[in-house]
């Protein structure tokens, strides 16, 4: 048997190289196309479904005491926690909100006192400061008590007070039902907006 002309090779790679080439055309109007609205809501929906899924279902938070008052933050908010230090004032500017700044893991940090800032009555001596806010604004405020980092369904939350009594209900994100751990009756917990919060300290510097 004859081996394959020149002619005949240069004619089989020009029919493969065409079928390659119609074949990369079909893949590419087959992914160019546009999907059906009722395929596109069905994989939105699916994509929701699956962030939801899972750790999205359950949130934690930092719960915490000020005077009489049960509140929190999402944990993710929270940059640290620590026992109360030395808040040292600063001249001219300390006032019933901006107690000063205190040195907190080697960081030079602004300190609020948060009961005067939410129109709660703390107690006389505070334990902890809880710390918010990214690097270089960040605040520490004062907490009566620290209860810890509770777990909560996020489906179980409620809606911020309608009717607001003091700065804590409007810094309010949304309510959570948390079972006291020393056996108080009321489980509602105002968990802050951290955000809101911040902005509340700020206001006490300008």
């Amino acid at each position: 048997m004859s081996d394959p002309s020149p002619a005949t090779e240069h004619s089989n790679e020009r029919a493969l190289e065409l079928r390659e080439r119609q074949s990369l055309a079909q893949m590419r109007a087959l992914l160019d196309r546009a999907l059906p609205e009722e395929d596109l809501r069905a994989n939105t929906d699916l994509i929701a479904a699956r962030g939801e899924s899972g750790a999205a279902k359950m949130r934690s938070v930092l719960v915490f005491d000020i005077g009489e008052e049960r509140l929190g933050i999402d944990a993710e908010d929270s940059h640290r926690v620590v026992p109360c230090s030395t808040v040292r004032r600063v001249p001219h500017r300390t006032n019933e909100v901006f107690a000063g700044v205190a040195n907190i893991g080697g960081e030079l940090t602004l300190v609020a006192t948060a009961g005067s800032a939410l129109g709660v009555v703390a107690a006389a001596q505070q334990t902890h400061f809880v710390v918010i806010g990214q690097q270089g604004a960040r605040w520490a405020f004062a907490v009566d008590r620290v209860e810890g980092v509770r777990r909560i369904d996020a489906s179980a939350t409620l809606p911020p007070p309608a009717t607001v009594r003091h700065a804590a209900d409007g810094c309010t994100k949304y309510l959570a039902d948390i079972a006291p751990m020393d056996g108080r009756a009321n489980g509602i917990v105002s968990i802050l907006d951290s955000a809101r919060l911040a902005a509340l300290f700020a206001r006490s510097l300008a």
